[in-house]
C-alpha cells in the first residue's frame, strides 16, 4: 500500500482524481496499492496534481 499517496487524495474520491489526471479509476486504485508502477509521464502528473514530491508519493519505488 503506498500510504502516502493515498493520503494525498485525503477526501477526493478515486474517481475524481483519476479523471482529473487523465487515467481510469482501477489505475489509480492499482497505483494506491502499489499493484502497478507508473511511467515517470505519469508520475510527473501526479506530483503535479497533488503538489508533492513524486519520491515522497512513490517512496516504494526510490528506496536505496
Amino acid at each position: 500500500m503506498r500510504s502516502n499517496l493515498v493520503f494525498a487524495r485525503g477526501e477526493k474520491s478515486q474517481q475524481d482524481v483519476a479523471r482529473d489526471i487523465g487515467i481510469s479509476q482501477k489505475t489509480l486504485s492499482a497505483l494506491e496499492r502499489g499493484y502497478r508502477n507508473p511511467s515517470i509521464d505519469l508520475m510527473k502528473k501526479i506530483q503535479s496534481y497533488y503538489q508533492v514530491s513524486m519520491i515522497t508519493l512513490f517512496e516504494d519505488i526510490f528506496a536505496f
